[in-house]
C-alpha cells in the first residue's frame, strides 16, 4: 500500500492538537490505605535530587502529572510490550482481571493478567503483521498466539471486575466515569516487586484503576496499579491514520493466512 508519509505525519500532528488538554482527574490522598502517591513514592525517587534513594519523593505528582493521552494506545515500533503489577488494593484483588481490547470491537479482549496474578506478575504482549494478538509470561514459556485478532495496532486497556468490566475509554463505561489514570515517566529511579533498579522511561507507563462503579468509590486510584512498557497514548483520531496505513497489510497476512489453512487442509 502506498502512502504520503508527510501527509501522516501531519494528520497525526493535528490530532494530537484536536485531543486538547485533558482535566487531571481528582484522587483522594487520604484515608487509611496507602495512597497512589504513598505508592509512587515507595518505588521511586527522583534522580535530579541529590542523594536519591528509592523510597521517595518521586518527581510524579498523582494530581497534576497525569498522561493527556490514556484513552487509547499503541505498540511502539518493535511491537512487543511488558508488564508488571504493581500492587493491588482491592476487596475484589482476586477476581479483578485486567487485558487489552480491539478499539473497534471492545468485545474483543485479551486477558494479560487474571485475578490470581499479584504484585510482580509479569506479562508480554505484541500484535502481529496479521492483527493476531500474542500475550504471556515470557518467563514461563505462556507466552502464546491467543487466537483473537484486532484489526490495527491499537487498543484500550480494561479492568473486569464483579461490579463490571471498565475500560480506559471512559464512555465505554456503564456509569460514563473514568476508573483509569495514567503516567509516564521522568527518568525516575524506580524498583518494581520483580525487578532490578532501573530508570523510569517516557515510554513506560503506570495505570491506575479504581475498580467499583463510581457511586462507590473513593478515587484513590490504587486498587490495581501496573506498568506497562514500550506503548504510548495516541489521540483517536490518530488511529484512523494508523487503520488506513495498517489495512492492506492485515487485509495481505489475512490472506496468506487462509491460503495456508486450505493447503494444511
Amino acid at each position: 500500500m502506498l502512502y504520503n508519509k508527510n501527509l501522516v505525519a501531519r494528520t497525526l500532528a493535528a490530532a494530537l492538537l484536536l485531543a486538547g488538554t485533558a482535566h487531571a482527574t481528582p484522587i483522594n490522598l487520604s484515608g487509611s490505605e496507602p495512597s497512589l502517591q504513598d505508592v509512587l513514592d515507595g518505588i521511586t525517587c527522583n534522580a535530579t535530587l541529590p542523594g536519591c534513594a528509592l523510597g521517595g519523593p518521586s518527581s510524579i505528582d498523582v494530581s497534576t502529572d497525569q498522561a493527556r493521552l490514556d484513552e487509547t494506545w499503541a505498540l511502539g515500533g518493535t511491537g512487543l510490550a511488558f508488564s508488571q503489577i504493581v500492587i493491588e488494593i482491592a476487596g475484589n484483588a482476586n477476581y479483578n482481571t485486567f487485558g487489552i481490547y480491539d478499539i473497534r470491537d471492545n468485545t474483543r479482549t485479551v486477558e494479560m493478567f487474571s485475578g490470581a496474578a499479584g504484585a510482580g506478575s509479569r506479562s508480554a504482549l505484541s500484535i502481529a503483521t496479521d492483527g493476531s494478538v500474542w500475550a504471556g509470561d515470557l518467563f514461563s514459556g505462556s507466552f502464546r498466539d491467543t487466537g483473537i485478532d484486532f484489526n490495527q495496532n491499537a487498543f484500550g486497556f480494561y479492568l473486569d471486575t464483579p461490579s463490571g468490566i471498565w475500560y480506559s475509554q471512559a464512555h465505554l463505561n456503564s456509569d460514563s466515569a473514568d476508573h483509569m489514570v495514567a503516567y509516564d515517566g521522568q527518568f525516575d529511579l524506580i524498583k518494581l516487586p520483580n525487578s532490578l533498579p532501573g530508570y523510569w522511561l517516557p515510554n513506560e507507563y503506570v495505570l491506575a484503576w479504581e475498580d467499583l462503579p463510581s457511586a462507590h468509590w473513593d478515587y484513590d486510584y490504587n486498587d490495581f496499579v501496573v506498568m506497562v512498557e514500550s506503548v504510548t497514548g495516541v489521540p483517536e483520531p490518530a488511529t484512523l491514520a494508523l487503520f488506513g496505513i495498517g489495512l492492506m497489510a492485515l487485509a495481505a497476512a489475512a490472506r496468506r493466512r487462509a491460503a495456508r489453512a486450505a493447503r494444511q487442509s
